[in-house]
């Protein structure tokens, strides 16, 4: 077609198929993160996770350690990690607080992983203003800025939940 570049992704602008193919591009990873977590989970994980993560957990973010697979998949994907954080409260895992400050977690950048590294939002460099030359940032020090303002934002929950317990 005249020297015209096709990709899978379509040519031109941007509309309704060009974000369902970007949608359909994540299925894979997606998938993928859901059998890892069902596997996990029907060989015990969350008993081993409860024993192990709590003294991390505890601490860091005021949840319980069997939120530990719930926390590893919401990184992979937010339904995953919201799914079984109902999961948890429904079974009495996690209470109330522990719930919210839990979602806080979640919601500061759903889907973590999924997200950052399998669509390439990472990839990016920083051009000075003329444009002459480029300043590369590591791939590892914005995936580490984000997990900072996660924790950040439960731990901003957290006390919000404690200051208005006080009030109460």
């Amino acid at each position: 077609e005249g020297g015209k570049a096709f990709t899978f992704r379509g040519t031109g602008g941007y509309g309704a198929k060009d974000g369902f193919l970007f949608a359909l591009n994540l299925i894979p990873t997606v998938m993928f993160a859901l059998a890892i977590v069902a596997v996990v989970e029907y060989l015990g994980a969350l008993d081993a996770a409860r024993q192990l993560l709590t003294p991390l957990l505890r601490p860091l973010l005021g949840i319980p350690g069997s939120t530990g697979l719930a926390l590893i998949a919401s990184l992979q994907s937010t339904d995953a990690g919201a799914g079984m954080t109902k999961l948890l409260y429904d079974e009495n895992e996690i209470t109330n607080e522990e719930r919210s400050i839990f979602a806080a977690f979640q919601f500061t950048a759903g889907g973590t992983i999924t997200n950052y590294f399998a669509t390439g939002a990472a990839l990016f460099a920083l051009t000075a203003a003329d444009g002459s030359m480029a300043v590369t940032v590591p791939l590892i020090v914005p995936f580490v800025v984000i997990m900072i303002f996660k924790v950040f934002g439960a731990n901003l929950m957290r006390f919000y939940l404690k200051a208005a317990s006080k009030k109460q």
